[in-house]
């Protein structure tokens, strides 16, 4: 696929001036939309069909933030609950005395976080923030109440309620219930 390295390199962080970005071994361009090869001779499937080559760049860089890895990335925060093992369907959990997010571990914040660290740097202001809001808006799915919002200043996510994960479906609320901590960390 044909990659502006030089334009895509200029739009991330110093740092990473110099991180390989070939993300796209099975993408190909039929014009402006990016085409991804069928799964064992299947038919192609289009992945996304730009407006213009500015888009194109933009979301080649978005692809590319999504992959590439913070080479000084900030401390992670503690979870509050993290997930120690499973028995009968059930879990078992890790209790910290101090924390920084009171909600049960979830593996995708640091993900996210990196994704919007990197992809400020390069794409418009706009586009930016809908990246942002679709993330807030991924990282609430599993709240009945937001539980999520990012602080746009630190560049992190933030806790905004104290509500539960849950699934609507079963109607079940996933919190530590009494005898399920199997260790505290001070």
């Amino acid at each position: 696929m044909r990659l502006d390295e030089r334009w895509i390199h200029a739009h991330l962080p110093e740092e990473l001036a110099d991180a390989p970005i070939d993300f796209f071994q099975c993408d190909y361009l039929e014009g402006l939309t990016v085409m991804q090869e069928g799964e064992r001779g299947g038919p192609d499937v289009v992945v996304y069909a730009a407006k213009d080559e500015e888009d194109l760049r933009y979301w080649q860089l978005e692809q590319v933030c999504r992959f590439i890895k913070e080479k000084n990335p900030p401390a992670r925060k503690l979870w509050r609950y993290e997930r120690d093992h499973a028995e009968n369907g059930q879990w078992y959990y890790i209790e910290r005395r101090r924390y920084d997010y009171n909600a049960i571990e979830d593996p995708r914040l640091y993900g996210f976080e990196c994704f919007l660290r990197l992809s400020k740097f390069g794409l418009p202001p706009e586009r930016w923030e809908r990246n942002v809001r679709e993330h807030v808006d991924l990282m609430n799915y599993w709240y009945a109440v937001p539980h999520w919002d990012y602080d746009r200043e630190a560049l992190c996510f933030v806790e905004i309620s104290d509500s539960k994960e849950s699934d609507s479906r079963t109607d079940r609320v996933e919190e530590p219930r009494p005898g399920s901590v199997v260790r505290v960390i001070d």
